[in-house]
């Protein structure tokens, strides 16, 4: 990934980031809930080869940690996102050009959304943060599934178009 792709992920990210903060958190979801930020966010790194979806990791990590909304310390927003980023552009590299195929990108990004919230889950329980019962958490991770694969047609081609734009001649 180029300089300039870097500070052009850290743009959209951010913008991406405000979206979901002002948008988003203010609409209740039946079921569960659905983040926006973190289905999209699934769908760039999908779709980046393995550095850059490092690195969009960390960015849309970096970018979770410091929202007012979310008490959690500092960094483990970031650590999940790179490790969860780098899971699946290791198993995004094995299935092939994911854009060409939107049916399994849109299940792709709804498995990887769901473990992005248990690792998440599991971060927080290692680090003795208190996050509720079992069931209500079930059900917030069931509902933010279901939510993603629902409006997966709306967010994967405005993704992958803003992706595609952002390519120059020798990342093609």
């Amino acid at each position: 990934m180029f300089t300039s792709r870097i500070y052009i992920t850290f743009g959209f990210f951010g913008l991406l980031f405000l979206l979901q903060e002002i948008i988003f958190n203010q609409i209740h979801f039946l079921i569960g809930g659905f983040s926006i930020y973190l289905a999209v966010a699934m769908t760039w790194i999908a779709m980046e080869s393995r550095n850059g979806a490092l690195i969009s990791g960390f960015i849309a990590g970096l970018f979770l940690d410091l929202s007012p909304s979310i008490d959690s310390p500092f960094g483990q927003w970031t650590l999940v996102l790179t490790v969860m980023a780098y899971l699946v552009s290791v198993n995004g590299e094995g299935l092939g050009n994911l854009v060409s195929r939107p049916l399994t990108l849109s299940f792709i990004v709804g498995a990887a959304v769901t473990a992005t919230l248990i690792a998440y889950l599991i971060a927080s329980a290692i680090l003795g943060e208190q996050k509720g019962s079992f069931l209500p958490a079930l059900q917030q991770l069931c509902g933010n599934f279901i939510w993603t694969l629902i409006l997966a047609p709306l967010y994967i081609p405005l993704t992958s178009k803003f992706h595609q734009f952002t390519l120059s001649s020798r990342d093609v």
